[in-house]
This record gives structure tokens, sequence and C-alpha cells, in this order.
């Protein structure tokens, strides 16, 4: 890759990394209570309402968690198109492109609904496809190897870069801060646009990804 190409790619990261904190946390205040990329919390906030100390009960969880694993799935074929030498092959262009529009959509069925009230059965209906972008997006980033980055889950990232502070470990992962960074960004933005504009905050995911996009398009055409 060209030096423009690597840094577009990792824009691009930073963009699907602020546009995933804005999913996440539109899903729990928006939508219902359940995380539209970190599934692992979804998997804890199942089983306990499984074991009845969740009064929202199981749905909202398991339509987020069955969103991702299917937005997962519909993504390997596409990630695998394309490929060629190039560390962002088409195939990863195109199952963006397609989370954009399903983000989007989500995003337009939210509006017109009228902002369906948290918890809903329209509310929960719209975690599916939320959650199944999240996880289109988490399986592209991971067929980009080692260009890519995680933008989803984060877990393992903050604990290598605090464990690298407690090590006492030279130098400071700077692209590893940005990513988290950009993740907190997502959602505290998400919040103070559903506060300040309410019928376009669903919107600010799709516009993310959308850019990211746009990035690597233009680092490609070099």
């Amino acid at each position: 890759m060209t030096g423009r190409a690597r840094r577009c790619g990792r824009s691009a990261l930073l963009l699907l990394s602020f546009a995933s904190g804005a999913a996440d946390v539109l899903a729990v205040v928006a939508l219902g209570g359940a995380f539209a990329g970190i599934m692992t919390g979804n998997l804890v906030l199942l089983g306990a309402a499984a074991a009845g100390e969740r009064s929202q009960g199981v749905w909202a969880p398991a339509l987020a968690l069955g969103g991702y694993l299917l937005g997962t799935v519909l993504a390997v074929p596409l990630t695998g198109r394309g490929g060629g030498r190039r560390a962002w092959p088409r195939g990863a262009l195109w199952c963006l492109g397609a989370e954009t529009v399903v983000l989007a959509s989500v995003a337009v069925a939210w509006t017109v609904a009228d902002r369906p009230d948290p918890g809903g059965v329209a509310a929960g209906a719209l975690l599916v496809p939320l959650s199944a972008a999240m996880g289109a997006q988490a399986t592209t980033v991971l067929s980009l190897g080692r260009e890519g980055a995680p933008t989803t889950f984060f877990t393992s990232t903050l604990t290598s870069l605090v464990a690298g502070f407690a090590a006492r470990q030279p130098g400071v992962d700077g692209w590893a801060v940005a990513r988290l960074a950009c993740l907190f960004a997502g959602a505290c933005g998400a919040v103070l646009v559903r506060r300040a504009v309410p019928d376009v905050a669903l919107f600010l995911p799709a516009v993310l990804v959308a850019a990211a996009v746009a990035v690597v398009a233009a680092g490609r055409r070099q």
C-alpha cells in the first residue's frame, strides 16, 4: 500500500469506530436497551433476563444477537470478492455500502414510525437490522487482515493498552487510543444529536459509514 492509501484506510477505520459508538448508544437509549455491536454485553443481558433478573425481558438482547449473527453470515460472501492485491478489496467496499443502506433504512423507518418508544415492538424490530449492520461491519474489518483493526468491540484493545502502561513499555499506542476516542466520541455525539435534533439522530451511523466508504474509495483511485 502507498502511504496515502494507508492513511485513507486508517481514517476509514476511525470513522467506523465513531459509527459503532453512535450505533450502540442509540440502540440502548432509542431502541430498547440492548447493544447493536457488543455481543458479549448482550449475552450477559440475555443470561440475566433468562434468570428473571431483568425487567425488560429477553427480547431486546435476543433480537440484537440474532441480527448481529445474520449480518455476519451475509457479509462473508461479499468480503471474499474482488480481493486482488489491495488491502481494501471491492468486496469490503460493497459490504460497507450495503451496511450504509441498512443503517439509512433503519433511520428512515424509525423516523416514519415517529420515534417509537424504546423497548416497544417497533423499536425492538429495528434492533435486528441495526445489529446486522454492525455484524457486517465487524466481518468486513476482520477480512482486511493486518490492515484492519476492531471497530465494534474494544475490550482486547483497551486491555492491551492498559497492560502496556502497567508494564511501563516505552511509547503509547496512539492508534489504539485514537480508535477508543472515536468510539467514545461517537456515543457522546449521538446522544447530543438526539437531544438537539431527534429526527436525524439515527442517521448519524449511516453518514459515518458512508464517509468511510468515500475515504477508502478516494485512496483506491490514486
